[in-house]
């Protein structure tokens, strides 16, 4: 050995150590270390984390749409469509049928009243949608669209021709949409802007 001991942690001739104590000549010990139990507790916990996040999304888009739905302005009345022969025939001049397109006063149905304003609509499904609104015997207003929109009237009046507002103020501004064989009637201005 040359004087030198043999120092069991050097390389052999190869470049490779030697077992030491606890090793396997053929390779290395086995890990008999126990497993981190943090592992498996992430394991078991990410299911019910995911499930809690999708809950949590789906709960907040459930919340945005029924703030939205709640935005949305709400009628204060629907007129229908009145069957009273009494009330007579909607006061058509020459000069307003040209102006529908030749809506004749036999294509109108009366959704009655609405304060001091008669709220009339085309009814024949060859007619153009128009909504006229009458005041003192005579047309005031005339809105036709084409049939696949709704027929807006918006009108400003002195307060007193109409119900107050729900909340009590006096209002002058009215709108009517004709809808589905319905008039919705909506009031602006709220506190909150827009219509009711």
């Amino acid at each position: 050995m040359n004087g030198r001991e043999h120092d069991p942690a050097a390389p052999d001739a190869l470049g490779g150590r030697p077992p030491t104590e606890g090793e396997q000549a053929d390779g290395p010990a086995l890990d008999t270390t126990p497993r981190d139990p943090h592992n498996r507790r992430v394991r078991r916990i990410l299911p019910w984390a995911i499930a809690a996040v999708a809950v949590l999304v789906a709960a907040i888009a459930v919340g945005v749409l029924a703030v939205n739905e709640s935005s949305e302005p709400k009628p204060v009345a629907q007129l229908t469509p009145q069957a009273d022969p009494d009330q007579g025939a909607i006061p058509l001049d020459d000069e307003a049928a040209t102006t529908m397109g030749g809506v004749t006063d036999a294509d109108f149905v009366s959704y009655g009243s609405y304060g001091e304003l008669q709220v009339w609509s085309t009814t024949a499904p060859e007619a153009k949608p128009c909504l006229a609104i009458v005041a003192e015997s005579r047309i005031i207003m005339v809105r036709c669209s084409a049939p696949s929109l709704d027929p807006v009237a918006d009108l400003d009046f002195p307060p007193d021709m109409f119900p107050p507002a729900p909340s009590g103020e006096p209002t002058s501004h009215v709108r009517f949409v004709l809808h589905d064989g319905l008039v919705d009637v909506y009031l602006a201005p709220n506190p909150e802007g827009g219509f009711y």
